[in-house]
């Protein structure tokens, strides 16, 4: 419980933060559910674009992690206490994950996930993985498109320190994926979901231009 109460008091001033620095705003917000299961979808160009996909929401989202990142004790441990990440290995998401990830779902958590598997190296969106594709099936929670700009040019790959520049986040209507719901699962299944979750993205991509 404690974790909670600090979550959300560092929540207030990191988002006064993001609102000096970086005259971060929030559109569409009112898309993601109050209550209930349901998946972020969001576009990934920096380290930092979990954190702006948090600040404009008021529920505490989970997030999944590169497992890289859990070799450090204490960076593990608050990691997945204080974030509540998940480890998760890029190239291929092993059972355990999945249990974790289900159970969650199941539990009317929300989870942030990037499609894309990894972060852009150009800022350009990339192919989806099937990942998310598979997730969404098997659990056929909320798939919220989420698409973070300005994050790239803050934090880019490689990127030793942090630039100055407006960032905003959009967040769509769900997914509407009943369709491949009906259909039965499959490897090129999950793929077909995937790509659809990233048009969606795209979308609001074009929006945010």
């Amino acid at each position: 419980m404690v974790w909670k109460y600090l979550y959300h008091f560092i929540h207030i001033p990191l988002y006064v933060v993001a609102k000096l620095l970086f005259n971060y705003r929030t559109i569409g917000v009112d898309h993601v559910p109050k209550k209930g299961s349901a998946i972020l979808a969001s576009n990934h160009a920096s380290y930092i674009d979990p954190h702006f996909v948090g600040l404009g929401i008021l529920r505490r989202i989970n997030y999944l992690a590169k497992k890289e990142l859990f070799s450090n004790a204490l960076i593990s441990y608050f990691l997945k206490n204080l974030c509540r990440a998940l480890p998760v290995d890029r190239e291929h998401i092993d059972r355990a994950t999945l249990r974790s990830i289900y159970q969650l779902l199941r539990s009317d958590e929300i989870l942030l996930m990037f499609p894309e598997g990894t972060r852009t190296y150009d800022g350009k969106l990339m192919e989806p993985k099937s990942g998310i594709g598979m997730v969404a099936y098997n659990t056929q929670v909320s798939v919220i498109p989420v698409y973070v700009r300005g994050s790239f040019d803050i934090y880019p790959r490689n990127a030793k320190l942090i630039r100055p520049n407006h960032c905003s986040v959009f967040y769509g209507p769900p997914v509407d994926l009943k369709d491949y719901y009906n259909r039965k699962k499959s490897k090129e299944l999950y793929k077909e979901i995937s790509v659809k979750i990233m048009e969606e993205i795209k979308e609001l991509e074009q929006r945010a231009k």
